[in-house]
């Protein structure tokens, strides 16, 4: 659990008082190798950040799962907008490892950010962080070479090179199998 309160405050302080009230909501959660942490269709009931293992985050289209990011240590994961709308996932989140996540559910979550002022400032400061990361990789996605972004996922994530199949991994940076290929050879 302490895992959970020093990801929180990367970003707010919390006072012992507001710990306690905060810590009892979290509970935590096991996913096995390919079981669905969210399901396309289902309201996300939590969110999540990663104590151990690695999530894909993806949806289907035109016959292929394109895959839109990963969650592993320390980072966030579930369904975001599923979360935070109330309206079923357009995404999947699928455990590509044997995971543990710890949760809060939705009206734990919101109830914390009623009644805490630095929990409602975690809040903000949290969608401003997802906010940025997506513009950043919307601009990335469409700006850059190909090389240019898998070299941009070696420097930020590269453990994922061991942990992730490469075909989640060209996927994610929109290019071919292939291509992901030859860039990791050229590279080595």
């Amino acid at each position: 659990m302490e895992l959970v309160r020093r990801a929180i405050e990367r970003y707010v302080p919390l006072s012992d008082t507001d710990w306690s009230h905060v810590a009892q909501c979290w509970q935590e959660y096991a996913f096995v190798r390919g079981a669905h942490v969210s399901r396309i269709g289902e309201v996300e009931q939590h969110f999540y950040i990663v104590k151990s293992g690695v999530q894909r985050l993806s949806f289907p289209h035109d016959g292929e799962d394109i895959c839109l990011g990963f969650s592993y240590d320390g980072s966030w994961s579930g369904a975001y907008d599923s979360f935070v709308s109330r309206k079923p996932s357009r995404i999947d989140v699928l455990a590509i490892t044997d995971s543990v996540l710890f949760g809060i559910r939705y009206d734990d979550l919101q109830r914390s950010f009623n009644e805490l002022p630095a929990m409602a400032r975690f809040g903000r400061l949290i969608l401003e962080e997802l906010l940025v990361g997506r513009t950043t990789r919307e601009i990335e996605q469409l700006s850059l070479s190909a090389g240019q972004r898998y070299q941009r996922l070696v420097d930020r994530s590269p453990q994922l090179l061991q942990l992730v199949p490469q075909k989640d991994i060209a996927s994610y940076l929109r290019m071919k199998p292939e291509t992901f290929s030859r860039l990791r050879a050229k590279r080595s």
